[in-house]
């Protein structure tokens, strides 16, 4: 398992990139925790990249923790982006879309291939 980034006080971070493997169709990546500290990083990368089109695979399999307010900043994501995927893998991150009942209505995958194959579809 990679380190996870940490923020300039040392303390466990975030790291979002974006990619666009085929035109209109987007992949943002999230690296370490999505929580008070790091959410409105989270929510500004997310909502800059609905903007730039309604496919989106949000990548969290490298996210070891998510919060109340990530999981907000998903379904904020949901209305601007409805071809939303997300992939995760991280016990802790499936556990909160179940229990919360988000990923009832996210289309959640193992694998970003996966995910983009179901943005493709939409």
């Amino acid at each position: 398992m990679l380190p996870m980034p940490l923020d300039p006080t040392g303390l466990p971070g975030l790291t979002v990139t974006t990619a666009e493997p085929v035109p209109g169709m987007f992949v943002l990546t999230a690296v370490g925790e999505i929580d008070a500290a790091t959410v409105d990083r989270f929510r500004a990368e997310l909502l800059d990249v609905c903007a730039l089109g309604d496919r989106l695979v949000v990548d969290l399999s490298r996210v070891e923790f998510l919060s109340c307010a990530g999981l907000r900043a998903l379904e904020d994501a949901r209305s601007g982006a409805p071809g939303l995927c997300v992939v995760a893998t991280h016990h802790i991150v499936l556990r909160a879309l179940e229990m919360t009942g988000v990923g009832a209505w996210l289309s959640v995958r193992s694998s970003v291939g996966d995910a983009c194959r179901d943005a493709v579809s939409i």
